[in-house]
């Protein structure tokens, strides 16, 4: 498996993690990693604590008792070097092997202010189907363009934040970085799937309610492959979050896309936008505006005081006409009526519906999650492919895009500095096909669409994905207790099986993997 490609990465690690380990390495008004196992941890220790928003994510420090008043910088090391072996149906054995590494700088002080810096470049092989992905999106996921090289692609990015915390209200923040609105394995609203992108962001807590306001700049690269040649392309959301018992969380989510400078227009970030104040749907009407608007809902229902589980659920719309909605009960109330058109194209929603219990069965760290998401062709696209809900190339929300349902499950187990996760995902989705445009593909203008009326789920080319995997890891160096160390040394062996399948093709991967990492992110295969 060439292994030794991978001991430079090692060997320049070992420096960074002697000077780290000694850390606290969580501070208060600072912010975690999206890793999940990470995330994992830190719910099922606050999940009975009725002050926290646990849909807004990154998660902030405030909850936690270490390290309060103190000030501190520190030098981490970012680092993921794996090595696997893929058997396909199409071809014979293939080993993948690769990594990546980059320094990470954190610090704090008094409470006030804090910041994070972080670097990594990479170079990667990747299983066949994400690799004739990137090939054709020249887009490594979650990390930016790609770079053709003898194993596979190279790649790099860099992310950060500078925060200020005022008082006990308010938090300002600037950097660039990812981030994941919701209690799902997926979201519908906004998700890490996507690269890193320039933001500010104004959290404002306050009583039962937090309240953020997110202002951001992407990049539409649908164009070219070349970024010189990448557009500019504006967002502005709103996620409204209120524990309304102790019970009980209602969220409410609105965001803005809107496009840059184009061939007819020159256009910056439009400051009518910097409302704070939810909703924007009638100050992009009073503008006269063709912007992409979204509106949404959550919730999260605990079952109960002495339970550690709840339901959770996303309702986004892109758009919304209560007649066009209702055609579909009249066309059941009356099949037989020629003159019923239902299906309109610019129904365009989709829904997200989950379970997650924390301690399963009475044991602790034994956690389970099972969730739905279905969202309707067209969803997430535009008129203006400068417009539609992406960046670098990637959906802001569910990786599949639109025209698609999908079934998702873990199970997870930590041990002591042991964590083992099983994992079955099925789908079934819609692609576009010789030439049409059946609202699968975000990144295609719903202009080209084929019909006004009659669109359902999984037109096109109807597709069923399965995936599932089962990894087990060590924590090397500090676990992933959120009371400790938010992130550490992670090493991992597993397997994953995915299988596509369509009337045209079918096509299926078992790799075998083993690695180490040090787990801040979350890198996506389960699509």
């Amino acid at each position: 498996m060439k292994l030794h490609v991978l001991m430079p990465y090692a060997l320049f690690l070992i420096p960074f993690v002697a000077f780290s380990q000694n850390s606290d390495s969580l501070f208060k008004n600072s912010y975690n990693n999206l890793n999940r196992n990470f995330l994992i941890s830190y719910e099922s220790a606050h999940v009975r604590d009725c002050t926290f928003h646990s849909s807004i994510k990154p998660f902030s420090d405030e909850h936690l008792k270490s390290s309060r008043g103190k000030s501190r910088i520190e030098l981490n090391a970012v680092f993921e070097g794996e090595a696997g072996m893929e058997k396909t149906n199409f071809s014979s054995q293939n080993i993948i092997y690769g990594g990546m590494i980059g320094p990470q700088l954190r610090g704090v002080y008094k409470n006030k202010f804090s910041f994070s810096y972080s670097f990594l470049a990479g170079n990667s092989g990747f299983p066949s189907y994400q690799d004739s992905s990137i090939k054709y999106s020249r887009v490594v996921p979650g990390m930016g363009s790609a770079y053709d090289s003898k194993i596979g692609h190279s790649f790099a990015d860099h992310f950060g934040y500078l925060s200020f915390s005022p008082n006990k209200i308010f938090n300002f923040q600037v950097g660039k970085d990812k981030h994941f609105w919701g209690d799902g394995h997926r979201s519908l609203f906004l998700s890490d799937v996507s690269s890193s992108f320039p933001f500010l962001k104004i959290t404002t807590n306050m009583w039962k309610f937090k309240y953020v306001n997110l202002f951001a700049m992407m990049k539409d690269a649908t164009a070219s492959p070349y970024k010189n040649d990448f557009k500019n392309k504006y967002g502005t959301f709103h996620y409204l979050s209120w524990n309304a018992t102790k019970r009980i969380n209602i969220s409410l989510f609105e965001s803005i896309i809107f496009q840059g400078t184009d061939t007819n227009r020159a256009r910056s970030f439009d400051v009518n936008y910097l409302n704070p104040i939810i909703f924007y749907r009638p100050v992009e009407y009073s503008l006269g505006s063709s912007d992409n608007a979204f509106l949404g809902f959550a919730f999260k229902i605990k079952a109960g005081e002495k339970f550690n589980q709840h339901f959770y659920g996303q309702f986004i719309m892109d758009e919304f006409l209560l007649k066009e909605v209702m055609a579909i009960f009249k066309k059941l109330a009356h099949p037989l009526d020629p003159t019923i058109q239902y299906g309109w194209w610019a129904n365009k929603q989709g829904a997200q519906l989950g379970f997650k219990s924390f301690d399963l069965f009475t044991l602790k760290n034994l956690s389970f999650q099972t969730e739905i998401n279905a969202v309707r062709p067209y969803t997430y696209a535009h008129g203006s492919v400068q417009q539609n809900y992406g960046h670098y190339n990637q959906p802001l929300a569910h990786p599949l895009g639109a025209n698609f349902a999908e079934s998702v499950s873990f199970l997870n187990y930590r041990y002591k500095k042991w964590v083992i996760e099983t994992q079955f995902l099925y789908a079934v989705y819609g692609k576009n096909e010789k030439g049409k445009n059946w609202g699968g593909n975000i990144f295609e203008s719903y202009i080209s669409r084929e019909q006004e009326y009659y669109n359902k789920f999984f037109q096109g080319l109807k597709t069923y994905l399965s995936y599932s995997q089962i990894k087990a890891g060590y924590y090397i160096l500090p676990s992933s207790d959120p009371e400790k160390n938010g992130a550490g040394l992670l090493a991992e062996a597993g397997v994953s099986v995915r299988q596509e399948k369509n009337s045209a093709a079918s096509l299926s991967s078992t790799f075998f993997f083993i690695g180490i990492k040090t787990a801040i992110m979350n890198r996506y295969r389960d699509y």
